[in-house]
Protein backbone atom coordinates (compact mmCIF):
# COMPACT_ATOMS: atom_id res chain seq x y z
CA UNK A 1 0.00 0.00 0.00
CA UNK A 2 2.75 2.44 0.97
CA UNK A 3 4.72 1.35 -2.10
CA UNK A 4 1.77 2.18 -4.42
CA UNK A 5 1.39 5.66 -2.91
CA UNK A 6 5.13 6.26 -3.28
CA UNK A 7 5.09 5.25 -6.97
CA UNK A 8 2.02 7.45 -7.64
CA UNK A 9 3.74 10.46 -6.00
CA UNK A 10 6.92 9.93 -8.05
CA UNK A 11 4.98 9.52 -11.32
CA UNK A 12 2.86 12.60 -10.53
CA UNK A 13 6.04 14.59 -9.87
CA UNK A 14 7.51 13.47 -13.20
CA UNK A 15 4.27 14.42 -14.98
CA UNK A 16 4.30 17.88 -13.37
CA UNK A 17 7.94 18.40 -14.42
CA UNK A 18 7.13 17.41 -18.01
CA UNK A 19 4.16 19.79 -18.09
CA UNK A 20 6.34 22.65 -16.76
CA UNK A 21 9.00 21.92 -19.38
CA UNK A 22 6.39 21.80 -22.16
CA UNK A 23 4.88 25.12 -21.10
CA UNK A 24 8.26 26.86 -20.88
CA UNK A 25 9.07 26.13 -24.53
CA UNK A 26 8.48 29.27 -26.55
CA UNK A 27 6.81 28.21 -29.78
CA UNK A 28 6.99 31.71 -31.29
CA UNK A 29 10.76 31.62 -31.43
CA UNK A 30 12.41 29.97 -34.42
CA UNK A 31 15.90 29.54 -35.78
CA UNK A 32 16.59 32.22 -38.34
CA UNK A 33 18.54 31.04 -41.36
CA UNK A 34 19.46 33.18 -44.29
CA UNK A 35 18.48 31.96 -47.75
CA UNK A 36 21.29 31.51 -50.27
CA UNK A 37 22.00 34.69 -52.21
CA UNK A 38 22.57 33.03 -55.55
CA UNK A 39 21.81 29.76 -57.27
CA UNK A 40 24.96 28.04 -58.47
CA UNK A 41 24.89 25.45 -61.22
CA UNK A 42 27.82 23.29 -60.11
CA UNK A 43 28.70 21.30 -63.21
CA UNK A 44 31.56 18.88 -62.76
CA UNK A 45 32.16 19.71 -59.07
CA UNK A 46 33.94 23.00 -59.78
CA UNK A 47 32.54 24.71 -56.65
CA UNK A 48 33.38 23.26 -53.23
CA UNK A 49 31.78 24.34 -49.93
CA UNK A 50 34.66 24.56 -47.43
CA UNK A 51 32.95 26.29 -44.50
CA UNK A 52 29.61 28.12 -43.99
CA UNK A 53 30.90 31.36 -45.57
CA UNK A 54 33.88 29.97 -47.50
CA UNK A 55 33.82 28.32 -50.93
CA UNK A 56 36.53 27.08 -53.25
CA UNK A 57 36.27 27.38 -57.02
CA UNK A 58 38.39 25.24 -59.31
CA UNK A 59 39.91 27.44 -62.01
CA UNK A 60 40.72 25.23 -64.98
CA UNK A 61 43.29 27.69 -66.26
CA UNK A 62 41.75 28.03 -69.70
CA UNK A 63 43.35 31.45 -70.13
CA UNK A 64 46.59 31.04 -68.20
CA UNK A 65 47.29 27.32 -68.31
CA UNK A 66 47.56 27.22 -64.50
CA UNK A 67 44.97 25.08 -62.78
CA UNK A 68 44.32 26.36 -59.28
CA UNK A 69 41.86 26.34 -56.42
CA UNK A 70 40.66 29.86 -55.60
CA UNK A 71 39.24 30.36 -52.08
CA UNK A 72 36.46 32.94 -51.61
CA UNK A 73 34.99 34.19 -48.33
CA UNK A 74 31.53 35.74 -48.18
CA UNK A 75 31.36 39.10 -46.38
CA UNK A 76 27.80 39.57 -45.05
CA UNK A 77 28.34 43.33 -44.58
CA UNK A 78 29.13 44.02 -48.23
CA UNK A 79 27.20 40.95 -49.48
CA UNK A 80 30.09 40.04 -51.78
CA UNK A 81 32.63 37.24 -52.07
CA UNK A 82 36.26 38.26 -51.60
CA UNK A 83 39.28 36.24 -52.72
CA UNK A 84 41.12 34.91 -49.67
CA UNK A 85 43.80 32.84 -51.37
CA UNK A 86 44.60 30.61 -54.30
CA UNK A 87 46.55 27.39 -54.52
CA UNK A 88 47.97 25.96 -57.72
CA UNK A 89 47.91 22.22 -58.23
CA UNK A 90 51.51 22.23 -59.39
CA UNK A 91 52.67 23.60 -56.04
CA UNK A 92 50.91 20.81 -54.19
CA UNK A 93 52.49 18.05 -56.26
CA UNK A 94 55.99 19.56 -56.50
CA UNK A 95 56.23 20.81 -52.89
CA UNK A 96 53.93 18.64 -50.75
CA UNK A 97 55.83 19.23 -47.48
CA UNK A 98 55.35 23.00 -47.72
CA UNK A 99 51.60 22.47 -48.15
CA UNK A 100 51.28 20.29 -45.05
CA UNK A 101 51.12 16.97 -46.89
CA UNK A 102 53.17 14.23 -45.19
CA UNK A 103 55.74 12.63 -47.47
CA UNK A 104 57.26 9.19 -47.07
CA UNK A 105 60.70 8.35 -48.45
CA UNK A 106 61.33 4.90 -49.86
CA UNK A 107 64.58 2.95 -49.61
CA UNK A 108 65.73 4.43 -52.94
CA UNK A 109 65.50 8.04 -51.77
CA UNK A 110 62.37 8.91 -53.77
Amino acid sequence: MKNDIFIKVILTGILVCLIVIALRINTNEYIQTSPPNVDVNNQGGRVVQIAPNIVGVVDTGSGSGWEQLVIFEYDPNTKKFEVVSSLTYEDIFNHPKENGIPVRDDKYGN
